[in-house]
């Protein structure tokens, strides 16, 4: 079964604007949703400007989770997405290279707007472990489920954040 091993972090918004240059970073516009949950696992739809998934991800906090991913035409993403409208994540996603990894860098968007998290993906729990973030990722948020994009679907970021 596939493994995602990820570790998320928070990055304040006036940090990076001093930290990064978006504008010379490949981006793209994702738009997301979730069609079923349970206390195990959740079902997403997710496209992008050319390409659309759907995916099983297990719902367990820590580092590594099962993850399933299938291509669907644009088109049957687009349909599957009137079947969830209020669950909707929206965010813009910078590709970082560092060494060897990639940062995702996540703009949130819509009611999740003033959200800027950091997710980097390992080969294994060793790597992930051993890696050292940069000095403009604050902190980690790996295992907080408020910032998993499922809970951000339901309680977004403007209803909570302090």
């Amino acid at each position: 079964m596939p493994l995602e091993v990820e570790k998320k972090f928070l990055v304040k918004p006036e940090v990076l604007a001093v930290e990064i240059e978006l504008e010379k970073l490949k981006v793209k516009t994702l738009k997301q949703a979730y069609l079923a949950s349970s206390s195990t696992a959740v079902v997403r739809v997710r496209r992008d400007e050319r390409k659309a998934y759907l995916t099983v991800k297990q719902r367990a906090s820590g580092l590594k989770r099962i993850e399933v991913e299938r291509e669907l035409t644009i088109a049957e993403a687009e349909e599957l997405f009137e079947l969830c409208p209020s669950s909707l994540v929206e965010k813009q996603r910078y590709y970082i290279p560092l060494n060897e990894l990639t940062i995702e860098l996540d703009v949130f968007l819509g009611a999740n707007e003033g959200l800027v998290l950091a997710e980097v993906e390992f080969a294994d729990e060793q790597q992930a472990e051993a890696f050292i973030p940069p000095s403009w990722f604050s902190d980690e948020v790996s295992g907080d489920y408020r910032y998993y994009n499922h809970y951000l679907s339901e309680h977004p970021y403007s209803s909570w954040k302090s």
